[in-house]
């Protein structure tokens, strides 16, 4: 009796393991962790055991495993003793190159991290280690340091986001009154469009927001995100408060503003 084994195209995979398209061909291609069945059109198909192993490649990249040392640790061949690693091994060198000013090569090694990495783990390996390494106290160049990374980002960010954005998924608008670390918004934009969303950024707000409520209606925009560091007035929470009641749309903090006000 044959059994039929149920296929997946690699955008049901990626919805159903938070990875995203790219990120699953690179782990084919570089590692060979992923085998693939393919259509006649070359179309990539996957199993659930395929799925299975996914999710085993984000548990070690979880436990501080790089991405490159998964494939003998799946297979059995490797021993692994628990660590507590908190940074991806391209920590190092894109702290250098920031200390460098060489805003080109960090592009290249973010573009190169997003490609392996899935966001949730880029985010807490990568990008967050970083930022505490340059943003310490005793780090005379830390303002320098802060507008070279905050830079390079952003500029990664936008390209990786006009590839990867598409405007026949579900509305979501980002939005900051702040030009100051202006990375952040393009990064929770990216992280909405790696989640199956179309990202609309407004940022550098100032002002009364008159109209943000028809622009929501009319975009069809289903959740409003608000990026931020720094407290926001009266006025501008008042603001707020009535988008999300002539638009009946949720709104999120995101950053040091979610602490601020929390209430």
């Amino acid at each position: 009796m044959n059994v039929e084994i149920k296929l997946y195209s690699i955008s049901e995979v990626s919805e159903v393991t938070g990875v995203n398209s790219v990120t699953l061909r690179a782990w084919q291609r570089r590692y060979g962790l992923l085998v693939p069945q393919r259509t006649p059109k070359g179309h990539r198909l996957y199993t659930d055991s395929d799925i299975t192993k996914i999710h085993e490649i984000l548990t070690w990249l979880a436990k501080g495993v790089s991405i490159g040392k998964v494939k003998p640790l799946l297979e059995g061949t490797a021993e692994h003793h628990e660590l507590n690693v908190e940074k991806i091994e391209m920590v190092d060198e894109t702290i250098y190159l920031i200390e460098q000013g060489k805003v080109q090569q960090i592009e290249k090694r973010v573009r190169e991290a997003l490609k392996l990495y899935p966001f949730i783990v880029l985010e807490e390996q990568f990008l967050k280690p970083i930022e505490q390494h340059i943003t310490r106290s005793d780090n005379p160049l830390k303002t320098l340091q802060k507008s070279v990374w905050n830079s390079a980002l952003t500029q990664c960010f936008i390209t990786v986001l006009a590839k990867v954005n598409s405007d026949k998924n579900t509305p979501s608008l980002v939005l900051s009154y702040s030009s100051s670390d202006n990375h952040l918004v393009w990064q929770q934009a990216l992280k909405l469009a790696y989640e199956g969303y179309y990202a609309i950024v407004l940022s550098d707000l100032l002002g009364k927001i008159t109209g943000l409520s028809a622009f929501i209606t009319e975009h069809d925009v289903k959740s409003v995100y608000i990026v931020g560091e720094n407290k926001l007035d009266n006025k501008q929470l008042a603001d707020i408060e009535i988008i999300e009641k002539e638009s009946n749309v949720q709104v999120s903090f995101i950053g040091s503003i979610k602490m601020i006000h929390q209430q």
